[in-house]
C-alpha cells in the first residue's frame, strides 16, 4: 500500500476512534461520591450487574458521623472533674498518637468539606463526575441507573 493511502487509514482510524469515544464518554463514570449519615446508610452495590469491567469510577462513601465518632471515642466516660477530664482526654491522644489523631480528624471532616465545596445543603447526596448530584437516594444502583437515564434524555437518547 502506497504511504498517502496508509496516511489516510490511519487519520480515519483515529477519527473513528475519536468519534466513538466521545459518543460513549456519557456512559462511563468516572467517580462517584456518596455522602450520608449512620441513619441513612447506603445500601450495597454489585458493580458487576452495571457491565463496568475495567471501567469501575472511582467511589468515595462519606459518613458525616465520622466526627461525632472520633469525639464519643475521646470523652467517652470523662471525670467530672474538669482537669481530670481533661487529662484522661490528653492521654487517649497519646494512645492514639497526635498525627494518627491529626489524619483520622482530617478523613472525619472531608464529608462536610465536600459538601461545603460543592454547596450541598441536604444529604444523603450522591455526586456523578463532580458535576451532577441526586439527593435523598440511598439505593446506589438505582441512582446510577437514573443518572444514566438522565443522561440519555438529556443527550436526546430517549430511552
Amino acid at each position: 500500500m502506497p504511504k498517502p493511502q496508509i496516511n489516510i487509514l490511519f487519520a480515519l482510524t483515529v477519527l473513528f476512534t475519536v468519534i466513538l469515544s466521545t459518543a460513549y464518554a456519557e456512559d462511563f463514570l468516572v467517580s462517584i461520591i456518596a455522602i450520608s449519615s449512620d441513619q441513612r446508610p447506603f445500601l450495597p452495590i454489585d458493580w458487576n450487574g452495571f457491565g463496568t469491567t475495567g471501567n469501575q469510577p472511582k467511589f468515595t462513601l462519606l459518613n458525616l458521623n465520622s466526627v461525632q465518632s472520633i469525639e464519643e471515642r475521646l470523652g467517652k466516660g470523662l471525670p467530672n472533674d474538669p482537669k481530670q477530664a481533661r487529662a484522661t482526654v490528653d492521654q487517649r491522644i497519646a494512645q492514639i498518637g497526635r498525627s494518627q489523631l491529626d489524619a483520622e480528624l482530617r478523613t472525619a471532616y472531608l464529608p462536610l468539606g465536600t459538601m461545603m465545596a460543592y454547596g450541598l445543603d441536604r444529604y444523603p447526596v450522591i455526586i456523578f463526575d463532580k458535576r451532577e448530584v441526586i439527593y435523598g437516594m440511598t439505593d446506589l444502583s438505582l441512582a446510577i441507573n437514573r443518572h444514566r437515564q438522565w443522561l440519555k434524555d438529556k443527550n436526546g437518547g430517549g430511552n
